[in-house]
């Protein structure tokens, strides 16, 4: 049995709760003045979204649910720490053993089997929104080869780059524990692309052994280019496939296929989430109010973007906007 779920809601699954690194708050807060008061709601917000958005913890044979497939929204990273696991990723079973790496990504399934009494591994998740949020380019993280649509499903690590790996894991759970840090965010975000970086040294340095096909891309890389590039100049008006495969001299099934086989996702689905990132970095500046944002994104009424967010997200645009949080994308 297979269960689509987000990234958030894995966490009641897989973790121990008590272990979770989550911004705890003095039950009786000190009398403060105004600006104290206003500063804490912000710290409040920020801790509601973060959560939601990055997290990184240990896991171990307690903590798993074994035999029920999963899919997470989120990005994935698995460092075995000790002991031995076998998972069936996408369909493929894999051991896993210390030393061993794994990158999921939000198009794989994952089920656990067996787990030895000693399995540890730290688990780093962050969604895609968060990355790109402050960067203005929604395919950023494609660059990277440990992010493409099938992950990285098993990567063994030298002793070297253990050692890289888990410094900058350090680093990032200090990031995540500077705990009344207005810059965060940033910091957690910048520490993250930090691993991306290393893990793609790795990658391209080929010392390591990789289970990672590439041709692939390769050959469809500039067609992949015209569309990206296409779609970032027209994604405010233009949201048919049929528009983009007409620019491109293709059909609309070629350009999906294309799509679907080099990055896991649809040319409708490439569409949405822009329109979607774009509403929500549009949402959370707090320069426009949603009836703006509509009309910034090309919307014909207020009720027809409002339907789109929910559907994507399981929140209306404004409870988004007063910083509740998204039960997906």
């Amino acid at each position: 049995m297979q269960k689509n779920i987000s990234i958030f809601d894995i966490f009641l699954y897989f973790f121990d709760y008590f272990n979770l690194y989550i911004i705890k708050f003095q039950k009786k807060a000190p009398i403060m003045n105004s600006s104290q008061e206003h500063y804490q709601n912000i710290q409040k917000r920020i801790k509601k979204r973060n959560a939601q958005e990055y997290y990184i913890t240990e896991v171990r044979p307690r903590n798993l649910i074994k035999n029920y497939s999963l899919r997470m929204n989120g990005y994935q990273f698995a460092f075995c720490l000790s002991g031995s696991i076998i998972l069936k990723v996408s369909g493929k079973e894999i051991h896993y053993s210390k030393g061993s790496f794994a990158s999921f990504s939000p198009y794989n399934t994952l089920e656990a089997y067996n787990a030895s009494e000693d399995f540890m591994c730290v688990l780093l998740m962050f969604e895609k929104s968060f990355i790109t949020e402050t960067l203005n380019n929604i395919y950023f993280l494609e660059r990277f080869k440990i992010l493409r649509s099938k992950g990285v499903p098993h990567l063994i690590f030298s002793k070297e780059n253990q050692q890289i790996i888990i410094t900058q894991i350090e680093r990032i759970k200090d990031s995540i524990n500077q705990n009344n840090h207005l810059f965060g965010r940033e910091l957690v975000r910048s520490q993250i692309i930090i691993l991306l970086y290393e893990l793609e040294n790795i990658l391209i340095s080929k010392n390591d052994t990789l289970e990672y096909d590439d041709t692939k891309h390769i050959g469809n890389e500039k067609r992949l280019a015209d569309f990206k590039n296409l779609l970032l100049q027209h994604f405010y008006k233009e949201r048919k496939v049929t528009f983009y495969a007409e620019a491109l001299n293709t059909s609309i099934a070629q350009l999906s296929k294309l799509l679907k086989d080099t990055t896991g996702r649809t040319a409708k689905e490439h569409i949405d989430e822009m329109l979607l990132l774009q509403a929500k970095h549009l949402l959370s500046s707090g320069k426009y109010n949603i009836t703006e944002v509509a009309s910034l994104l090309y919307y014909n009424n207020l009720e027809e973007f409002s339907r789109f967010f929910k559907r994507k997200t399981g929140i209306t645009p404004l409870k988004f906007s007063k910083g509740e949080t998204t039960t997906s994308g």
